[in-house]
């Protein structure tokens, strides 16, 4: 999986990745795409535990900001994997659940640790991946896992309805731990601290976001389509469960085919981003997440959700990548945790309102009406990136190259950034 065309220090870097995603793969394929069926079917949880889970997951980012802060001026790798793990760990204590709401506590809590570690990633894929390799490496890590993926994806169905659910969880949970600890072997080079990027709280923010126009509009259209992902969150086990009666067999082929877009996905995506402008992925990244609640409106039949998880996958490793790029060029080297806490801070506020808005409506019309809805949103955030990619196309903001862009605090033209350290090493849910 590592190929000859990187440079050795990033051959190193994807060398360790690539074991802890295989670690994660397994971790993730036995706990993340049965949980919903888990709450709805085996521990009868009503559509408002539903929306409360997801809607705490939401808030959980909310702290974005007080992670970013704690991270400034420290090593950031430290704060990736230790959060990490307690993330994974908590899925130990699921045979002392016993009821719906124990259980979404743990997720809750899962979530919680999760996002400590958001600013964190950021800081180690901008100083471990350079920006002419970032995407193409990050594509490796990802593909990797998607390989194991669909092996496992195939046979998860199949597990749970053999073996209970309280004694894969466990197992799963120690096989993601490992993985977290397999990060340690990352070489993230120092960098000196930039005193202009040590406010992270809400007043730098609010600066940061008033100031750079370009990243205001960017914001804008994330708000948009992020409200889009999470208003459906709490009617996806309703449309598998009470709608279309799916059996944990036919869960387990829609993630084989999420795992088979992901490998896929993986690789385009990584390509993408190394020789296009991020916008422009991200672009496509939006119209392509636009077709899974169109999807999900018009199913008349489990197996219709085998496209929806093909385009939910490809929308998925796309935000890890294309999402994190954008920011990571708007941003600069060292303002990249503090623009990706700003981004997951508004992701809790939509996390928060989306899930319960979701609730709203489908207890007044139905679970199709959600999905509706949510490819109105999603839609009208890929129009408003289109825009941006029109207005950026004159200015070249957020170009791939090694001589990143950096938008002017002034009005959001593109100015050089300054050369990296030469500490800086040339050689990622």
């Amino acid at each position: 999986m590592v190929a000859p065309r990187f440079s050795p220090g990033v051959r190193r870097a994807v060398t360790v990745d690539v074991s802890a995603a295989l670690l994660f793969t397994f971790f993730a394929g036995l706990t993340g795409p049965f949980t919903g069926l888990i709450l709805r079917r085996e521990l009868g949880a009503t559509p408002l535990q539903l929306s409360v889970m997801s809607a705490a997951a939401g808030a959980c980012l909310l702290l974005s900001l007080a992670w970013a802060r704690a991270l400034h001026g420290r090593a950031p790798l430290p704060y990736l994997v230790w959060p990490s793990f307690l993330a994974r760990a908590v899925f130990l204590l699921v045979p002392f659940a016993a009821s719906a709401w124990s259980f979404v506590s743990l997720v809750v809590a899962a979530n919680f640790f999760g996002a400590a570690a958001g600013p964190a990633q950021a800081a180690v894929v901008e100083r471990v991946y350079p920006r002419a390799e970032r995407g193409r490496a990050l594509g490796a890590v990802r593909m990797a896992g998607a390989v194991l993926g669909i092996g496992l994806a195939l046979g998860a169905g199949q597990l749970f309805e053999r073996v209970d659910y309280r004694w894969i969880f466990p197992a799963a949970a120690a096989v993601g731990m490992a993985g977290c600890l397999a990060q340690r072997k990352l070489e993230v080079p120092e960098r000196p601290s930039d005193p202009a990027a040590a406010g992270a709280g809400l007043g730098a923010a609010w600066a940061a976001v008033r100031e750079d126009h370009a990243f205001r509009r960017l914001l804008v259209a994330s708000f948009l389509f992020g409200a889009g992902c999470w208003i459906q969150t709490p009617a996806h086990p309703l449309l598998l469960v009470d709608v279309l009666n799916a059996s944990a067999g036919q869960v387990g082929v829609f993630a084989a085919a999420a795992a088979v877009a992901t490998l896929a996905g993986s690789a385009w995506w990584g390509w993408l981003v190394d020789r296009r402008p991020s916008l422009e992925a991200l672009r496509v990244m939006y119209l392509v997440g636009a077709a899974t609640p169109l999807i999900c409106w018009v199913a008349w039949s489990p197996w219709v959700l085998v496209a929806s998880s093909v385009t939910d996958a490809l929308l998925g490793i796309g935000l890890e990548l294309v999402w994190m790029m954008v920011v990571i060029d708007v941003a600069g080297p060292s303002r990249a945790p503090q623009y990706v806490a700003i981004s997951a801070t508004l992701a809790g506020v939509r996390g928060v309102l989306g899930p319960l808005a979701g609730g709203l409506v489908i207890h007044g019309a139905g679970v199709h009406a959600v999905y509706l809805i949510a490819a109105g949103l999603m839609l009208a955030a890929a129009w408003l990136v289109v825009r941006e990619v029109r207005r950026a196309s004159g200015d070249e903001a957020v170009r791939p190259q090694p001589r990143r862009l950096r938008l002017d605090a002034g009005g959001g033209r593109p100015r050089p950034a300054p050369a990296p350290s030469p500490r800086r090493a040339g050689s990622p849910r």
